[in-house]
């Protein structure tokens, strides 16, 4: 049980800071286009949208003629809406996010105990760490520009974060995670 809290916490502290750096960094920015006003744009979403909630541009029946009509004439947009604002970089999103991050690295470290007496030395157990996140990665991020009017861009600057993570992860279970005290 030691190591699962110490290495779990260890890697989750890791990620939190490889998150940190990444959100700081241009790189997820330089995929966010800007609209002409974000007052115009704001103001009309409050119009035009009742509630929060996620919403799909057309709306409506996909099987109907209207619908089929105006996604082919566009434009297509996924629009996730919280109508009552928030305060920027609060604390309690960092505590949500970091209480996120070690919750899913808790769910690798269970994986990679099972998995243990399969899997060969540190790199071994690194690469299984890894691809957890690569496959879970390659389902959600990419995945979503099939399903979704999400841009590859975007998909794929998500895929380098999160496989960065889980290598990072995978760094610090592989070290705690040994064959010999499975």
């Amino acid at each position: 049980m030691k190591r699962f809290i110490l290495g779990t916490l260890i890697a989750a502290v890791a990620g939190f800071v490889w998150g940190a750096v990444f959100w700081m960094s241009p790189l997820p920015n330089n995929t966010i286009g800007q609209a002409k006003s974000d007052t115009l744009l704001g103001a009309e979403l409050k119009l035009t949208l009742n509630e929060t909630g996620v919403y799909y541009l057309p709306s409506g029946d996909p099987g109907s003629e209207d619908f089929q009509k105006l996604h082919r004439a566009g434009p297509i947009a996924m629009i996730f809406f919280q109508r009552e604002g928030a305060e920027p970089m609060a604390g309690s999103t960092f505590a949500a996010g970091f209480v996120h991050g070690w919750a899913s690295i808790a769910l690798a470290a269970v994986l990679l105990g099972i998995a243990l007496p399969a899997l060969g030395g540190y790199a071994s157990r690194v690469g299984f760490v890894t691809l957890i996140g690569v496959t879970s990665s390659v389902f959600s991020d990419i995945g979503g520009t099939v399903w979704w009017p999400i841009p590859l861009d975007w998909a794929i600057i998500m895929s380098v974060y999160a496989v960065i993570f889980w290598l990072i992860a995978g760094l610090i279970l592989a070290a705690f995670y040994k064959p010999d005290n499975a």
